[in-house]
């Protein structure tokens, strides 16, 4: 195979194939690449990472062993991030996707992820209505703000000042915002312009340092460009080298605008998406991971529920740890039913929205 090398860089570092070579293979052979087994090994540790740091968080000692072992359990966000920077370029770099198939990128999207983000809403404010006529509650009395209903579904909640009705909605509005972006930068990848891949990969990575709170995207783009350049590697579009190089220059960025922490275990997400994507064939695993999406989205109003309900007797940490299974076991249930009857056939319904 021919390669476009960029003269800058020595070309033993960054081959760019033609995108007429990409096409030439067949969708079938292309489809058998496009699963990594990893990538849901990895989704699903990092929603169970956030299930157990919520459960945990304020309900156990907070010196404990318990929450000692999830008190960063947060951090499966970010872990999100990458594997969403990977994923979208990695399905539709050097196919026929271009910028006029825009809005059906869009489309798609939102039949894949908002049936069951729309469903989770309802489910949290049916909940919230059974807890205000519970007897002895003390909270305020259940009421639907329509304003705020609709910031929900426009994901503008962050940019009015206003809650979420979640506690893990504001990460979604992230993700909205990468897919209104990457759409684009696809279409203007897919040109195959050697200048316009670095230079947007090297912009993308220069809006972290932005100082504000507006667009809360703009935060993370360095975590994303990570999940983004791993996408290009395993594409060929980069060598290993310039790739470790790149993946070495996005981690001390993450280092600086986010810490040790998060630049070491979103630098190992993307070496394992990288080099190890064809692991992790368990079937527990792969079962977290495909409903990871629903148990990010039901573990609070659910799980979250039965940790409240709990706080009010007075349990030892043995029984509070089993508490926390509890809750951890009934939502995987009922996550497993979202995933069921409402996810899976959104997925389905996306797969008919076609590009070409």
């Amino acid at each position: 195979m021919k390669y476009q090398q960029l003269q800058f860089i020595p070309p033993t570092l960054i081959d760019i194939p033609k995108a007429k070579e990409h096409q030439k293979a067949s969708s079938k052979h292309r489809d058998s690449k496009q699963y990594l087994p990893i990538i849901v090994v990895l989704r699903g540790l990092a929603s169970l990472a956030v299930c157990m740091f919520h459960f945990t968080k304020g309900f156990v000692e907070e010196e404990g062993l318990i929450r000692g072992i999830f008190r960063n359990g947060w951090m499966g966000v970010e872990v999100f991030f990458v594997i969403s920077g990977f994923v979208i370029p990695f399905s539709l770099l050097g196919s026929s996707f271009r910028i006029g198939h825009y809005w059906r990128f869009l489309k798609k999207r939102f039949l894949r992820i908002e049936p069951a983000y729309i469903v989770s809403i309802i489910l949290i404010l049916f909940l919230n209505y059974l807890a205000s006529k519970t007897p002895g509650f003390a909270g305020d009395s259940f009421k639907i703000n329509v304003m705020e209903l609709l910031e929900h579904l426009g994901y503008l909640v962050n940019l009015f000042g206003n809650t979420w009705l979640s506690p893990v909605y504001w990460t979604l509005e992230i993700e909205f915002h990468y897919y209104l972006i990457i759409g684009v930068l696809i279409a203007l990848w897919n040109l195959n312009n050697r200048w316009i891949i670095l230079s947007t990969v090297l912009l993308l990575l220069s809006l972290s340092f932005l100082s504000q709170d507006i667009i809360q995207f703009f935060k993370y783009t360095d975590i994303f460009v990570i999940g983004i350049t791993t996408a290009f590697y395993k594409k060929q579009y980069l060598s290993r080298p310039l790739y470790v190089l790149l993946l070495i220059v996005g981690t001390l960025i993450i280092f600086e605008n986010h810490g040790l922490a998060i630049a070491t275990l979103t630098s190992v997400t993307a070496l394992l998406i990288g080099f190890f994507g064809s692991y992790g064939n368990s079937k527990v695993l792969l079962f977290l991971g495909n409903i990871s999406y629903s148990l990010y989205l039901v573990h609070v109003p659910i799980g979250g529920k039965i940790i409240n309900l709990s706080k009010r007797m007075d349990l030892s940490e043995s029984l509070k740890f089993g508490v926390i299974i509890l809750a951890l076991l009934i939502s995987i249930y009922v996550a497993w039913i979202f995933y069921k009857f409402i996810e899976k056939p959104s997925h389905q319904w996306a797969k008919k929205v076609k590009f070409n």
